[in-house]
């Protein structure tokens, strides 16, 4: 933590003087334009550089359940399975036409031996489509198990699990304390299950409201975790399922690229929630391109309008022929 905490205490005055002495930050921040952006962005947020990377971050939630052990740990405790191993896969699929919507995942993986498919998605920003997203992910990963010839329409199951990062609206009262929501393909009169090969498991993390000390589950010490592990000055006790997330995730433990993967992707998402707290302001969920070309303008690159949006390459494409 010694090069944090140099960083930590860095002046606006003896900036240069502090990426002579620290290689790190002298890559993260190059003699370019987004210099001085990045420079405000750091002296602005530097508390955040904790002792316990933030899981909510893109690079961190990646990075954390890239460690196979953890990530089996939370598929265990989140679903009704038992997982002993499983084998990651790419984070996108290949599309079949050129018109096809590409579907790119935060972690993805299947179960050695049954082929069950698991899918980890994180949520930072509020979208009125994100169920809808949740969909489209889960029947795209139904549809590239089956491949022609193939007679019968048999295939394993997939699980869609999103940690969301607010809270979502629901038709009806949500129970005091509920902070795992469940979905199924069930019959709506009778409640009979229709088939459970493809289900959805969203953890809202804002509805959490208890101290460590009176949890009373794996799922919201997990809750808990993802919200606050960037707030913790050491391991909180009776932590010993969490042993690997609290190794893993240590900032002192981060190589150089390690902790500019993550540092970057800081500031990436703290842009995320700006323009997209824009978006929302601005109409964007009237679906107004007129806002997009605004940000095009104003030279956001592709990456950040995607990721804020939804919109892929080629549409944003599309809305820059235009500007």
């Amino acid at each position: 933590m010694e090069r944090l905490s140099l960083w930590k205490n860095i002046s606006e005055k003896d900036m240069s003087k502090r990426l002579k002495l620290d290689p790190v930050m002298a890559r993260l921040l190059p003699g370019t334009r987004e210099h001085k952006r990045k420079v405000k962005w750091y002296l602005e947020h530097r508390d955040k550089i904790t002792e316990f990377m933030d899981p909510r971050v893109d690079y961190a939630f990646k990075y954390i359940l890239g460690h196979k052990e953890i990530l089996i740990k939370l598929l265990n405790d989140f679903l009704p399975v038992q997982v002993s191993d499983v084998e990651y896969r790419p984070n996108e699929l290949p599309v079949k036409l050129k018109t096809d919507k590409r579907s790119s995942f935060d972690v993805l993986c299947t179960e050695s031996g049954t082929g069950k498919t698991f899918l980890c998605e994180m949520q930072q920003l509020e979208r009125i489509d994100m169920d809808d997203r949740l969909i489209f992910y889960g029947c795209s990963l139904v549809h590239n198990q089956l491949k022609r010839g193939k007679k019968l329409y048999l295939f394993p199951n997939v699980y869609v699990i999103c940690v969301s990062n607010y809270l979502r609206p629901h038709s009806a009262p949500v129970p005091e304390g509920k902070i795992m929501f469940k979905y199924l393909i069930r019959e709506q009169e009778m409640d009979e299950n229709f088939s459970d090969k493809l289900s959805f498991y969203i953890l809202e993390l804002p509805r959490l409201e208890k101290v460590w000390e009176r949890l009373d589950t794996n799922v919201e010490k997990w809750c808990y975790i993802f919200n606050n592990l960037s707030t913790f000055a050491d391991v909180p006790p009776n932590s010993e399922h969490f042993t690997e997330v609290f190794e893993v995730a240590r900032t002192g433990e981060l190589d150089n690229e390690e902790l500019k993967g993550y540092l970057d992707s800081m500031i990436s998402d703290y842009d995320i929630r700006s323009v997209g707290e824009y978006f929302l302001k601005d109409g964007m969920e009237k679906g107004e391109s007129q806002t997009i070309q605004k940000f095009i303008r104003a030279g956001a690159p592709d990456e950040l309008i995607s990721k804020a949006t939804g919109l892929s390459a080629e549409e944003i494409a599309e809305l820059r022929e235009q500007v």
